[in-house]
């Protein structure tokens, strides 16, 4: 079973595997050199790392409290979405796991370590994306599991943001084309 710590902002070799694995899974040049040992030092945000028997992270996550400006983000995904930002809300960003160490509880762990840092900081809910990349391992059923409510899915939604960063999908080779699904939890 995985051990789940935040990561401190030290752990250079921990924040490289991490930024490798999220990289790998969720889009290289998505986290940039540096950004994760930025977000492990910054109060508004944490990252998380699970950990077994191996040197290297297992599984990775990051959370942020999110500020109203960043309603914006959320506007293709319609009013109730926009409504979140009457409260305090917490983003729960990125979760990845090793392949070969799904399905053990890890992502569980990583989910529950960064809704337990939300609400410790004050959020009313906790917003969350799924990537809906045909992948039998993605993580809408994870959300589901934890009490997540599904919201509205929106079509090719990381398109413009993958061109502008200059990130590219592990499913589509390029610019992401894969579909997004809001999920969202009271805290």
């Amino acid at each position: 079973m995985a051990q789940v710590v935040k990561l401190r902002p030290d752990d250079l070799t921990s924040i490289v595997a991490a930024e490798r694995l999220l990289n790998r899974e969720l889009g290289q040049g998505l986290y940039r050199p540096g950004r994760l040992a930025r977000d492990a030092a910054d109060p508004t945000a944490a990252v998380w790392i699970a950990m077994e028997a191996a040197a290297e992270p297992v599984g990775a996550a990051v959370a942020r409290r999110l500020i109203p400006e960043d309603s914006g983000y959320y506007e293709r995904f319609g009013p109730e979405a926009v409504e979140l930002f009457t409260g305090s809300v917490g983003s729960y960003e990125a979760v990845a796991v090793e392949p070969h160490f799904r399905r053990r509880g890890a992502g569980r762990l990583l989910t529950e370590a960064s809704l337990g840092w939300m609400r410790r900081q004050g959020c009313d809910v906790a917003v969350t994306l799924a990537w809906l990349s045909g992948s039998r391992d993605s993580s809408p059923e994870l959300f589901r599991r934890l009490g997540f409510r599904q919201g509205q899915t929106v079509d090719r939604f990381y398109y413009e943001e993958s061109l502008r960063d200059g990130w590219i999908c592990p499913v589509c080779g390029g610019p992401c084309r894969c579909s997004a699904m809001l999920f969202t939890l009271r805290l």
